[in-house]
């Protein structure tokens, strides 16, 4: 086999590689491929970190505007959203919507593991949009390494008191 390129590499990494088999095959037995793969490896991750946990619709707009292919997953109070991360998507914004954000002064996202309760994050202030009544949650492809069932739960902090909206999405990668 010749040595993996650029493009093989990017691909493998993105999760849409024809031939996963071969490009795994070739960053084993070959030094140079694997260097060069581990090269591309930081990028990608570093790249994968670069985005926060939750966006607001500029942030969207931009990463969309970069090339990033991007699924959205509409999602309403109270329910159970299953959705695959399909190859060659490699952003999958959720849109936690149905909520009332006009008079907010601040909303807090906690996600935790909806089968043990396990907490796995919590955002004291995140961003929202008060017109479109959503907060946007992006998931990327190593977050695969979490468990698959996540509870999100928005909590808006207005005048007229403390409200709670909870999201159950089911992730297959």
């Amino acid at each position: 086999m010749s040595h993996l390129g650029l493009a093989d590499l990017a691909a493998y990494f993105a999760g849409d590689h024809p031939d996963e088999a071969r490009v795994e095959e070739e960053l084993l037995s070959c030094g140079e491929c694997a260097a060069l793969g581990e090269r591309v490896a930081a990028i990608t991750e570093a790249l994968r970190t670069e985005i926060p946990l939750v966006i607001d619709h500029a942030q969207l707009e931009r990463l969309v505007h970069q090339g990033l292919r991007v699924r959205e997953n509409p999602v309403e109070p109270g329910a159970r959203s299953k959705v695959a991360f399909e190859p060659g998507v490699d952003l999958l914004v959720h849109r936690l919507g149905g909520l009332d954000l006009r008079a907010a002064t601040r909303v807090s996202l906690a996600v935790r593991v909806e089968s043990s309760g396990r907490s796995l994050v919590e955002l004291d202030e995140a961003p929202f949009d008060r017109e479109s009544g959503e907060v946007l949650v992006p998931c990327q492809r190593h977050f695969a390494a979490l468990p698959p069932d996540t509870l999100m739960e928005v909590r808006v902090t207005s005048p007229a008191g403390e409200r709670v909206a909870r999201y159950s999405i089911l992730h297959a990668f």
